[in-house]
């Protein structure tokens, strides 16, 4: 709901994706990953604490991708670059 309030707003640009991403992923796993922005060739850095919740992540990208596209209403993410970083 909040992605889709901002994504309009170019401005907010940065808010939206990174509520998109909250949203597409769930409250567990938004805990545990983190979404840094958007790479040159159209996929999103996401950092994530494990190299456990790295696996989830990446065998979720698809799915994740399709739900943030969906909620800002265009195609912003074509995938997934997923890093472990146990600061995150």
């Amino acid at each position: 709901m909040l992605a889709q309030a901002l994504a309009p707003r170019k401005e907010a640009e940065g808010a939206a994706l990174s509520a998109a991403f909250a949203e597409a992923c769930g409250p567990r796993l938004a805990r545990e990953a983190s979404l840094r922005g958007p790479l040159k060739d159209g996929r999103l850095l996401v950092l994530v604490r494990t190299q456990a919740w790295a696996s989830q992540v990446e065998a979720l990208a698809p799915v994740l991708c399709e739900r943030l596209n969906a909620r800002l209403g265009r195609t912003v993410a074509v995938g997934l670059e997923v890093r472990v970083h146990p600061d995150c």
